[in-house]
């Protein structure tokens, strides 16, 4: 990945550190002063160093999609300000369903250049929400560093607006207690990605040498597991690490998903930001109200589908969404959405801890093969 290339991540690190220790300055110096507002900096210099195409996007985009704030805000009567509200966040997620599209059309040109785009979609979108439900005003300068924050950048944990203003406005302190733990979580970030998953790719293209057998599947299923979550929670730890550096507090994205033993809650544990961000922006607009279990099934199929789809649009993530789909359509059916430690058998907990997760280990695979590939590693499941 571009941000884990010595060049860049030097200048990440250098310049988080640099922002950090002037913070400090000015702390002692000033404390009302805020430096908040010039990490705007930092943002367009990273997009910059990696690509001037890059940063001439996101700046275009920010500056569009805060006019639709702007003109949101402004708007008078409740059917013209949801009318514009539908229309933006639509408008918003334009680019990113360009780009998708393009990849399966090549007559499509491809005039947006995207890496990591995905988050800010999502922020822009929470951005929308936010002046639409709360009825308030976004500064420019605060939603310029809101949506190019450049620890999630390109990744998760996705940043809501709400959260992101309270240390905007009042940065925490950075403290020898804060940039010891920083320091700490930075380098288990950088040792699950760059050594655990490097790993883990050599075990994988042993075990596709080997034929396909139960522990050669079974195999497979954990190292493709562990894999996605190394290299996506270590993405997760850098980020939290370096916000730290800068004042701020990111979202822990993962939380034990190996401790779930149903599949609502794994999605309140594994990727945790993007769950609470379909749930607050789907689930919460879409019902409003306490749903029966059709519904709730329903609606968790169509989540899954999208969550799938997100990652790309092929027959291998439509797959992959109607298999967990409708796993998680069943357990709303059935009423096992939710599974207390505390009131059942140590060993029925664990059961369905390991069912859970050998199902998303299964989904896993995806993300490391093609769809037949998929399809023969399940086979051999069933062969000695």
């Amino acid at each position: 990945m571009w941000y884990l290339q010595t060049d860049t991540l030097a200048w990440i690190l250098g310049s988080t550190l640099l922002y950090a220790a002037a913070a400090a300055i000015l702390r002692r110096v000033s404390p009302q002063r805020r430096l908040t507002p010039f990490l705007l900096l930092f943002d367009l210099g990273l997009l910059a160093f990696v690509s001037w195409q890059l940063a001439v996007f996101h700046v275009g985009y920010t500056l569009v999609t805060y006019a639709m704030l702007r003109v949101l805000k402004a708007a008078r009567g409740e059917g013209l300000r949801r009318g514009l509200f539908v229309l933006f966040c639509a408008l918003c997620a334009l680019p990113f369903f360009y780009a998708r599209f393009a990849l399966m059309l090549p007559m499509l040109p491809a005039v947006f250049t995207l890496v990591g785009f995905a988050y800010n979609m999502l922020k822009a979108i929470d951005g929308i929400f936010y002046v639409y439900y709360a009825d308030k005003d976004i500064p420019l300068a605060a939603y310029a560093n809101f949506l190019l924050f450049f620890p999630v950048l390109t990744s998760g944990p996705i940043l809501r607006y709400r959260d992101f203003e309270r240390d905007y406005l009042a940065p925490r302190p950075v403290t020898a207690q804060v940039t010891t733990q920083a320091v700490k979580r930075l380098i288990r970030g950088m040792f699950k990605k760059m050594v655990l998953v490097a790993l883990l790719g050599q075990a994988l293209e042993r075990l596709l040498e080997a034929r396909l057998c139960l522990p050669v599947s079974l195999g497979l299923i954990a190292v493709c597991y562990f894999t996605l979550y190394f290299d996506l929670s270590g993405y997760s730890d850098i980020a939290i690490a370096v916000s730290a550096f800068t004042g701020f507090t990111v979202a822990e994205n993962f939380k034990e998903p190996l401790t779930a033993a149903s599949f609502t809650q794994f999605w309140r544990k594994w990727h945790v930001t993007l769950s609470d961000w379909i749930r607050e922006h789907i689930f919460v607009v879409v019902s409003g109200r306490r749903l029966s279990r059709p519904a709730s099934a329903a609606i968790g199929m169509c989540t899954m589908l999208v969550m799938s789809m997100w990652h790309g649009f092929s027959w291998k993530n439509l797959a992959c969404g109607a298999f967990m789909g409708g796993l998680l359509a069943l357990e709303n059916l059935l009423g096992l959405t939710t599974a207390d430690r505390r009131r059942m058998p140590e060993g029925v907990f664990r059961l369905r801890c390991l069912v859970v997760n050998f199902a998303f280990g299964i989904n896993a695979l995806s993300f490391s093969m093609d769809l037949g590939q998929m399809a023969e590693v399940v086979k051999g499941l069933v062969r000695l």
